[in-house]
């Protein structure tokens, strides 16, 4: 796709596109314009001319699941459509809230998060996944770049500070209610090699519990700084299935329990999200953002 041709394109004759700020699952997400709201909005784009047919049904997968979502803690779907490009090209759209703010993986690549702000972020990423959950979606791609994280000022009590918004983004490969009849092995593994879980490296059928498996490998990275699974993407997905990530005691025996637990070979034995969610709010401080500004 020529992204720099649709600088300043209209698509519905309602949105512009203005600058991209990012390579979604399935096509490229512009920062754009909502004229007939006047507000930003974040707009992925797929060109459907040349696009293999996974990706288009990736894209009209994810309209599916966002369309039927609404949670504090995920992006939200605002619109869907189709138009044409400056060359007459076919393209499709989906207008979703603009997060102003940075992804996770941004964050980390500044250095680990303290405990406090990693029980936060935590806390409402498991809360979003248990929503998620409890709507027969399996998200699949649970990793620091599809993590956004946005200060927002709140009030408690009466006082105000700042705080942070996070927020799950990207359901291009999420697994839906009726999933799963026509998935081939391929379609199981994929996701991102560093955050799988062992029954995804596997191309097993997977439920909840791999979700919470790859946000208790975000989780150890944002507090150690460490992926627990470097290298290549062969290299990474076999060495999961060899051994478990290692969760260092200094971490504090709350967490290491707890790191342990959502990161434990057997699915079954795994805390759901909403367990996790409950942890993590007992291992919340008081935390500034300050690096988020």
């Amino acid at each position: 796709m020529n992204t720099a041709g649709l600088r300043d394109w209209w698509l519905g004759r309602r949105y512009q596109l203005l600058a991209p700020i990012g390579q979604g699952g399935a096509g490229t997400v512009f920062r754009g314009i909502d004229e007939r709201l006047a507000r930003p909005v974040a707009i992925k784009v797929i060109d459907l001319d040349g696009v293999r047919p996974r990706d288009i049904r990736r894209f009209a997968a994810e309209a599916r699941v966002l369309g039927g979502l609404a949670h504090p803690g995920l992006v939200a779907l605002l619109d869907v459509g189709a138009d044409l490009g400056p060359a007459r090209e076919p393209l499709a759209y989906l207008v979703m809230e603009l997060v102003e703010g940075v992804t996770l993986a941004t964050m980390l690549n500044r250095g680990p998060l303290d405990p406090a702000q990693a029980a936060d972020v935590g806390q409402q990423l498991a809360q979003a996944l248990e929503y998620a959950h409890a709507a027969g979606i399996v998200h699949r791609d649970v990793k620091p770049a599809n993590i956004l994280l946005s200060a927002e000022p709140v009030v408690s009590g009466h006082v105000a500070g700042p705080s942070i918004t996070t927020k799950l983004a990207d359901f291009g490969i999420a697994l839906g209610p009726t999933a799963g009849t026509d998935e081939t092995m391929s379609d199981r593994a994929r996701g991102t090699a560093s955050y799988l879980s062992p029954e995804q490296a596997l191309a097993q059928t997977l439920g909840p519990p791999s979700d919470v498996y790859s946000l208790g490998l975000v989780l150890l990275e944002s507090l150690t700084g460490v992926r627990a699974y470097p290298g290549s993407a062969l290299s990474s997905s076999l060495a999961r299935l060899l051994a478990t990530p290692d969760v260092p005691d200094r971490l504090g025996p709350r967490w290491t329990s707890l790191l342990r637990a959502m990161t434990t070979m057997a699915p079954e034995s795994r805390p759901t999200a909403a367990d996790v969610a409950e942890a993590l709010r007992r291992l919340r401080r008081p935390a500034l953002w300050d690096r988020v500004a």
